[in-house]
């Protein structure tokens, strides 16, 4: 990810030891280390999130879907289904005695 070899490491070790110091070198790795701990479970925390409103947001069209499909009412009053039969025009029966063509 962030592409370092051994040598920029070793470079980045030295500095932090001439910088921080020996003696507080542990402090300061623990407190990136909770700090980093932090990050990834806010970064887990809003991947959830995202995920449960995309699920609810899938599920709402499904439901819109259904309702559309079937016209099915979705409030507890409301018993009388939208739909209608199609009313087609029954086929003529053509006789034979009457239809001579």
């Amino acid at each position: 990810m962030f592409d370092v070899g051994m040598i920029e490491m070793f470079v980045i070790v030295v500095l932090a030891v001439i910088v921080v110091g020996p003696k507080d070198l542990p402090k300061l790795l623990r407190s990136i280390g909770q700090f980093v701990a932090k990050m990834r479970a806010m970064g887990q925390e809003f991947q959830t999130s995202v995920k449960q409103m995309a699920d609810e947001v899938e599920l709402e069209e499904v439901t819109r879907k259904f309702n559309e499909a079937g016209n099915i009412p979705l409030k507890d009053d409301d018993t009388s289904p939208d739909i209608k039969p199609e009313s087609k025009p029954a086929p003529k029966a053509s006789d034979p005695e009457t239809d001579r063509s």
